[in-house]
């Protein structure tokens, strides 16, 4: 049996992966969400580390974070608290672990914000490395047999974007001098340059894709999925119709807060209408509700896929 919990952390990301054969259970997290969840009136929202405690889990086998930006790594030391993981993928790590770059406030406010995300990766590695975690820098998309049943593809989308933020990146980190441009370019590659993770389970195929834009993607050769972790949040850049028709998601799951972000577009009904237009019938981790999307209140959009290939959805029906 499979689970995939789509953990209801706001506007963020953070998903756990449980395949559950014979005694052992294989636990596999992606993204750990932001450090905190602002409460909402009626919202069950919580942060990756809480909804891991209250299920009493003290251990990951992997962890997978897609990208650097707050709201899908920033639970990462917080979760270090009580919970052990194994093994750390991602698509840089920086050669000085714990080192910090220093940042003018006159910076551009695009460059400060990925100052910030790398002197706070780079004090997360340092306490992965003091946990005892291995970690796996990603340079290329590889296949993992994560069980016997559970296997998985961790995509890297575009390698050459991918080298030039390591150097980038590693260059600034040692104090040499990095052009503003070359900068803000790295930081607005960081959703293009999402790792994505693809799963197969038995028949039942998932894909879980970070903030990785439709547009990217959508010239690759795909099969159809049962389950897509909509890119993005959902916004308006998250799907292009050559990609839905590609995938014909039976479920699609928007992580996103209750409350429309106008400035964002996010969630957009654009991106909702492409997928509706292919069948998919769409879920939020949140309580978001527009016409023609019902409320929805949980922890987490729980789906389970049993070993037959029978899926079964957040509110507890069977399916395809």
């Amino acid at each position: 049996m499979l689970k995939l919990h789509f953990i209801n952390v706001a506007d963020g990301d953070s998903i756990l992966v449980e395949a559950l054969e014979g005694p052992r259970i294989f636990r596999a997290l992606v993204d750990a969400g932001p450090r905190r969840v602002c409460p909402s009136a009626g919202s069950l929202r919580n942060t990756a580390p809480e909804y891991l405690h209250q299920l009493g889990i003290r251990r990951l086998d992997m962890l997978v974070i897609t990208h650097l930006h707050m709201d899908h790594f920033g639970g990462l030391r917080p979760l270090l608290e009580g919970i052990r993981v194994d093994h750390v993928y991602a698509g840089y790590f920086p050669a000085h672990p714990g080192g910090q770059i220093f940042c003018s406030e006159k910076a551009e406010k695009t460059v400060r914000g990925l100052t910030e995300c790398l002197n706070e990766w780079s004090r997360d590695t340092a306490a992965l490395l003091a946990a005892g975690s291995r970690l796996h820098p990603l340079t290329e998309s590889i296949p993992l047999a994560l069980t016997d049943r559970l296997h998985a593809e961790l995509i890297v989308p575009n390698r050459r974007l991918q080298k030039a933020q390591q150097r980038c990146w590693d260059r600034l980190a040692q104090g040499e001098t990095v052009s503003a441009d070359a900068l803000y370019w790295t930081s607005k590659s960081r959703n293009p340059g999402s790792l994505r993770v693809r799963l197969q389970y038995g028949v039942r195929r998932i894909e879980l894709t970070g903030d990785c834009y439709g547009a990217v993607w959508d010239q690759e050769t795909l099969l159809p999925c049962d389950i897509l972790k909509v890119p993005h949040h959902g916004d308006g850049k998250a799907m292009t119709e050559v990609l839905a028709q590609k995938l014909r998601p039976v479920h699609g799951v928007i992580s996103c807060a209750a409350e429309y972000d106008a400035r964002k577009n996010r969630p957009s009904l654009g991106t909702m209408e492409i997928l509706s237009a292919q069948g998919t019938h769409i879920w939020f981790t949140d309580g978001y509700s527009t016409q023609p999307y019902t409320r929805q209140r949980w922890p987490a959009a729980v789906f389970t896929i049993l070993e037959d290939g029978t899926v079964r959805t957040p509110e507890g029906k069977d399916g395809r």
